[in-house]
């Protein structure tokens, strides 16, 4: 990839980001590196989500200082990362979560010869060398993910033209894609996930090379992809990216075994989005239901007569063979596996025996909300659903469902006359 001339560099008046936005610990951080003769800074999603006006997550800082050189520095620092070094600096003070600030070391472009001599705790698995702030720029994923904070001049520097897909709002990937996608192929899928998060479009040749690279996240860590999709889902926007997802050829590698209608599986998990942005959290493991719904219905149909013996086998089945590379807890499969069994039975209506018990149930409310989001789907649904809701009697199942308490009546006795003997 070419270099540019040199990088754009924005002052203080030209930009929003003031140190007064940054946490005190970071420019600390910041400090204490300046101090030991390192070069410091700001980097990543933090710039560029002070620049969109959002609040970051958090701060990372990027150096020249060298992951041994760090530890060294900060006695409150820890190593972590066999792919990539990388040093946490921890912060702990009474009476609120610990905090950590991460810290990389600027990565070169080039790779070690093997006569270079370096310390133990520099070298990563990925053979680069060090470098400048314009290789490590370089070695970024997207061009709005390469912007620079330096907290001494108050400047913000961009060696890739960020800056100006920033403003284009476009999500565009720094070099070759087919070399950057089978270098680490989840970034396919951080390129929808950025694109839905800030309501970015994807550059051509981005989505393209996604399109012609999408079975490269077969090789992926499965803890990684699961990381993802578990973010996606606390940010509420699972839906939007496997909308794409599919879009881009992606969905099919991600889950080769999700079968059924992939536009109930999507349209379902949309719906739990909206919930979660209502702020009722939904769990994991509601995801992973709707996501098999549609497989399972395939296989047994949603309707009064399907037997639950069978529901229950094929459920466990199907939820095990779509997600059993991401290594779900048995608990989460467990409880998804009870909201789909739960789903027939609140189909089968009157026909259902165990009414009290069932609406008692933790599972039961949110699985008659469920059933109502299908019920709006089909029109065969409508009847069990105003049946449960009637039974109910417009009282929240756990009310309804619960039983009084049976009063302790000590049972009176008749005093038996002095003198009588006992049989």
């Amino acid at each position: 990839m070419a270099k540019n001339k040199g990088p754009v560099v924005l002052a203080r008046p030209e930009h929003p980001l003031s140190r007064s936005l940054v946490d005190p610990d970071v420019l600390w951080v910041l400090r204490k590196l300046r101090s030991e003769g390192f070069l410091a800074y700001i980097v990543g999603g933090a710039v560029r989500d002070i620049l969109l006006g959002r609040e970051p997550k958090d701060f990372d800082v990027g150096t020249d200082a060298r992951p041994s050189q760090l530890k060294r520095i900060f006695r409150n620092s820890r190593l972590i990362g066999r792919r990539f070094r990388i040093a946490h600096i921890y912060f702990r003070k009474k009476g609120e979560a610990d905090k950590i600030v991460e810290v990389t070391t600027f990565r070169g472009t080039a790779q070690l010869n093997g006569e270079e001599e370096i310390h133990p705790e520099d070298a990563d698995h990925t053979g680069a060398v060090f470098g400048t702030p314009e290789d490590d720029a370089a070695r970024r994923d997207f061009t709005v993910n390469a912007l620079f904070y330096d907290s001494d001049n108050f400047t913000i520097v961009d060696y890739l033209g960020g800056l100006k897909d920033l403003k284009a709002k476009v999500i565009r990937l720094i070099g070759d894609p087919d070399e950057r996608y089978a270098e680490d192929p989840v970034r396919m899928l951080r390129a929808l996930e950025f694109a839905v998060r800030l309501g970015f479009s994807i550059e051509e040749k981005t989505f393209e090379g996604i399109r012609k690279n999408a079975g490269l996240i077969a090789t992926a860590s499965r803890a990684r992809l699961r990381e993802e999709m578990r973010q996606n889902k606390e940010r509420s926007i699972t839906g939007e990216v496997l909308r794409m997802a599919r879009e881009a050829g992606l969905l099919a590698a991600l889950y080769p075994k999700l079968g059924g209608d992939a536009d109930l599986a999507l349209h379902l998990v949309s719906w739990l989005d909206k919930r979660q942005v209502a702020g009722e959290n939904c769990e994991e493991s509601a995801y992973l239901a709707a996501m098999a719904l549609p497989a399972l219905m395939e296989k047994c149909p949603l309707e009064p007569d399907a037997p639950l013996d069978r529901v229950s086998e094929l459920s466990a089945d199907i939820i095990t063979d779509i997600f059993s590379d991401y290594q779900y807890s048995a608990h989460l499969r467990h409880n998804a596996r009870e909201l789909l069994i739960s789903l027939y039975r609140i189909c089968k209506g009157k026909r259902y025996r165990a009414k009290g018990r069932f609406t008692r149930k933790p599972e039961f409310a949110f699985a008659l909300e469920f059933f109502g989001e299908l019920a709006g789907r089909f029109e065969g649904f409508a009847a069990p659903y105003a049946y449960w809701k009637d039974l109910l009697g417009g009282k929240p199942s756990a009310e309804a469902g619960v039983r009084k308490k049976k009063r302790n009546r000590r049972r009176y006795r008749r005093p038996r006359p002095t003198g009588e003997a006992v049989s």
